[in-house]
């Protein structure tokens, strides 16, 4: 789905993730790799194998999609504790298949992780500026007036029935989906990319807009359907 964004046209695509066609950039957000990793290390019986099955998944998107660049707006890492060699070399190894340029808005799972430190081949910038849009990682760094893409906080939308002038009773059976947060018309909030996350339920006002993706396809969600 193609959305207008400022004056800059965005493509919507439903594996979590977004293509500037004006140059064909390829942008995610919230990839958190080793996030199991960090849990299985603090004695959590969490199954192993998200990280590569994330990065799995990026490389099929990547290939689909031919961009000429990724840009992972924040949150590449989940902690310095999941930065085990082995999901160091995960990455590494999949890092040197990468065919196209990357780039990182540093997020503050990155920041707290000291990514900027390790030596890893990557460039990483507090935000830039591409097709007329601000790109990074937090929203509350996207200024009022300028249009931009953020991630960070994992944006869902509970989706059930409502009555007309009433609010919902809590019991009432809703669905929570994981999708784009469109805010005000003008910053644009990503889902997380990978799927060993959380999410954040957002309280949607009149000028918001919520995009997820139904049967491989993604669609605007009503206002009279979010709770």
């Amino acid at each position: 789905m193609e959305i207008l964004l400022g004056h800059s046209p965005v493509i919507l695509l439903p594996d979590r993730a977004l293509l500037l066609p004006e140059s064909q950039s390829l942008i995610i957000a919230d990839l958190h790799l080793g996030k199991s990793a960090t849990f299985r290390r603090q004695g959590l019986p969490v199954p192993e194998g998200s990280t590569k099955a994330d990065l799995a998944r990026l490389s099929t998107l990547i290939e689909s999609q031919h961009p000429t660049q990724l840009i992972i707006a924040g949150d590449l890492v989940h902690s310095a504790l999941g930065l085990s060699p082995d999901i160091t070399q995960t990455f590494l190894s999949w890092l040197s298949r990468l065919s196209i340029p990357l780039s990182i808005t540093e997020g503050n799972h990155d920041s707290h992780a000291a990514l900027s430190k390790r030596q890893l081949p990557l460039k990483i910038l507090p935000h830039l500026h591409l097709d007329g849009l601000l790109i990074t990682h937090d929203p509350a760094d996207l200024p009022a007036g300028q249009s931009g893409i953020a991630g960070h906080l994992h944006p869902a939308a509970k989706i059930g029935p409502t009555r007309r002038g009433k609010h919902p009773h809590p019991s009432s059976p809703h669905l929570r989906l994981p999708g784009f947060y469109l805010k005000n018309n003008e910053h644009l909030i990503l889902p997380a990319f990978s799927e060993f996350t959380g999410t954040h339920p957002i309280r949607f006002q009149e000028n918001d807009h919520f995009y997820t993706e139904l049967r491989g396809h993604i669609s605007e969600i009503p206002h009279t359907l979010l709770r």
